[in-house]
């Protein structure tokens, strides 16, 4: 029931909140090695409602407060401090990827935080806290076409049937909560796209665009989101079988 408890605190969060924004594209090299841009915002009026949140819940103690804290299953652990991203980014020191940047601004109220990392290869990217949970993985198919993919193929299906029918009907009660909720993540590959799942693709780009105000089904399908591109193999050089 784990992820039903997640749940939960989003549900509490954006009924307090609003919505999130996330933006972020993954350019690969042929060579395997490449840059992921990254750029998330919520409001500070948001901000300022999640960490009295967090205070309400140190001082109620783990057991009662534990309903109410954020943890790595939602983006809301995501720092808005440049100083503090780059520390504990260095912290872990990762072999194979490098933050470029860390920029944050604010604008209409908004609170944006903008990254640029560095990898060598995706194995090295998988390592970061945006990907350790949700790796990327990178394998050639039986025609020798590069086939990329992040999430499970059994997404929503390991769980049992009461599990998944109480969050499907969380998610229809959640839609309104979630108003403004766009998430937009796309990976550009350096060759042609043969196959993909994306919901939009332009030449070598292959984009995933969730907006809830477009779309009201978009929390089901994030819950069952498996993101999948297919590229050419002519002309690139991977190490296939990275996760």
């Amino acid at each position: 029931m784990r992820t039903l408890r997640v749940f939960c605190v989003l549900a509490i969060a954006f009924a307090l909140t609003g919505c999130f924004k996330i933006d972020q594209t993954l350019t690969l090299n042929n060579d395997g090695s490449g840059v992921l841009e990254m750029r998330y915002g919520m409001s500070e009026q948001a901000i300022a409602q999640l960490e009295a949140m967090e205070k309400m819940a140190e001082a109620m103690g783990e057991d009662e407060g534990e309903a109410m804290t954020m943890d790595a299953d939602t983006p809301f652990d995501m720092s808005f401090d440049e100083a503090q991203v780059r520390e504990e980014f260095e912290a872990k020191e990762l072999d194979g990827v490098e933050l470029l940047s860390a920029t944050s601004e604010t604008v209409d109220g908004w609170r944006y935080m903008q990254l640029i990392i560095r990898f060598d290869h995706l194995a090295a990217l998988n390592q970061t806290e945006f990907l350790e949970d949700n790796p990327l993985s990178l394998t050639q198919n039986a025609d020798g076409h590069y086939v990329l993919t992040q999430g499970d193929d059994q997404a929503g299906a390991n769980g049992d049937d009461i599990d998944s029918e109480l969050e499907a009907q969380m998610l229809q009660q959640m839609a309104a909560m979630f108003a403004g909720l766009r998430i937009a993540s796309r990976v550009v590959v350096p060759t042609e796209i043969i196959d993909t799942d994306a919901t939009e693709v332009d030449g070598r780009t292959a984009a995933w665009i969730y907006d809830i105000e477009e779309n009201p089904n978009v929390l089901t399908e994030l819950r069952n989101i498996r993101m999948r591109v297919v590229f050419s193999s002519e002309g690139v050089s991977m190490d296939a079988g990275q996760h």
